[in-house]
């Protein structure tokens, strides 16, 4: 109960944020010592892990690929390959961003770097800044560059989070896994968000991009510096590494750690961009979260309560569907008021996978779903990722009435997607 109540303290102060998410965090941890519910190396337990390493170096490659322009210029090597009208530039972004969401693991970077991509494409199609066509280019990017990642275990470090936070036995999933199971969501995503940008945002007057634009861009990036082909081959090696690790049985976390030091040694990236280009205080954060998980698991916190909310969740967790469905709309309703997407995430999988586990259902999904269906903007100030993606246009891109309407479709087809997957997870054993 004294573990309970500092957890109830600690969510009521990072709802506030009264202090820094950080800081709030590690004085959970210290007070669940202090008062002697678990043992130091139980409350400090997840930054010895595997998931959490894989993110900081996941961090230090995602800053690397920042620093020497190669997330620029994989991007405009993919909208290369698209027509140059705004249905072109739609689906290019989308594309771009596919790509790039497993190289770098902070959605908040993402964001930040890819929107004045979107900005300068919109600007040389001749649209007038937050016009239904700039309104759409921006959203096309948005769901490209953030929405995406949700379908590779590398396109968010909140999804190391949350999979640490699942029970033994459940928690060691691969990159490979994740996607494969995705996969389904994924495609819905793309296709519906994708079409319905071209049709709602489609600008009246016909527009194309100057001749040779991208081929432009890139001459004004310069041939590839030694620094820049060297980050490539790095994240090349460190993707195909973790994808290939059921073969190999070298930890995604060490191969993380391995790509990093490369990047340090090389001076790919230097002593400065260890200490800023990492986010330390989001990594700590991270480190305290994952931390409930394993002081939970040890006092079996999560099976009381999974015994408690058995009754409540007993009606629908019988049924996928309607388990979808309540775990859908129960993320949005708690994002009103908690706007971190990890932490509001962390609620569910804290409580779900007990009840989940019962009627056969693999509690993973509890972690797409909810972090997934989290993702939203109906108002502005829910979430920070997209915050950040209107930082990196200096909010003169898109109006966030228009965008509302996209973050209900969203809503709709994240519902469609997963309800979708149902037979396919079934056919994998996710499911019984």
């Amino acid at each position: 109960m004294y573990a309970l109540g500092i957890t109830v303290w600690a969510v009521g102060w990072w709802i506030t944020e009264i202090i820094p998410e950080y800081v709030t965090g590690l004085l959970m941890c210290v007070f669940w010592v202090a008062l002697e519910c678990v043992p130091f190396k139980t409350a400090f337990f997840s930054f010895s892990t595997s998931g959490w390493w894989i993110m900081v170096g996941a961090f230090a490659l995602g800053a690397a690929a920042g620093k020497t322009g190669l997330l620029k210029r994989v991007s405009l090597w993919v909208l290369k390959l698209f027509p140059s009208s705004f249905t072109g530039q739609v689906w290019g972004l989308i594309g771009a961003g596919t790509i790039i969401s497993p190289l770098i693991p902070s959605m908040n970077a993402k964001a930040i770097l890819s929107a004045p991509i979107a900005l300068n494409i919109s600007d040389e199609l001749g649209m007038v800044r937050k016009s239904p066509g700039a309104n759409g280019l921006f959203g096309a990017c948005y769901v490209g560059f953030i929405i995406m990642g949700h379908m590779f275990m590398s396109g968010s470090f909140g999804h190391y989070v949350l999979a640490g936070m699942l029970p033994e036995g459940y928690k060691t999933i691969t990159w490979l896994e994740w996607l494969l199971w995705s996969l389904p969501w994924g495609i819905v995503i793309m296709c519906g968000m994708g079409f319905f940008i071209v049709f709602a945002y489609k600008p009246k007057e016909k527009v194309v991009l100057p001749k040779g634009y991208s081929e432009a861009q890139l001459a004004k990036l310069g041939p590839m510096s030694k620094n820049e082909r060297f980050c490539l081959w790095v994240l090349a090696a460190t993707l195909f590494l973790w994808v290939t690790e059921s073969l190999h049985k070298v930890s995604a976390g060490e191969v993380a750690i391995a790509a990093m030091c490369a990047l340090l040694i090389f001076k790919v990236m230097d002593r400065d961009d260890f200490k800023s280009g990492v986010e330390w205080p989001t990594l700590v954060f991270i480190g305290t979260l994952l931390n409930m998980a394993s002081v939970f698991q040890a006092l079996k916190v999560d099976k009381w309560l999974g015994a408690g909310l058995k009754p409540l969740f007993s009606t629908v967790a019988g049924e996928p569907a309607l388990l979808i469905i309540t775990m859908v709309l129960a993320v949005c309703a708690v994002k009103f008021i908690m706007l971190s997407l990890i932490a509001a995430a962390t609620i569910f999988v804290l409580i779900l996978p007990p009840v989940m586990i019962n009627f056969g259902i693999h509690p993973w999904i509890a972690c797409m779903v909810t972090f997934a269906a989290g993702n939203i903007w109906y108002l502005s100030y829910m979430n920070p990722l997209y915050l950040c993606a209107h930082l990196g246009t200096k909010g003169e891109m898109a109006n966030h009435k228009s965008m509302v309407k996209l973050c209900a479709v969203y809503t709709t087809l994240c519902i469609v997607g997963f309800i979708i997957s149902i037979p396919y997870w079934r056919m994998l054993g996710l499911i019984k």
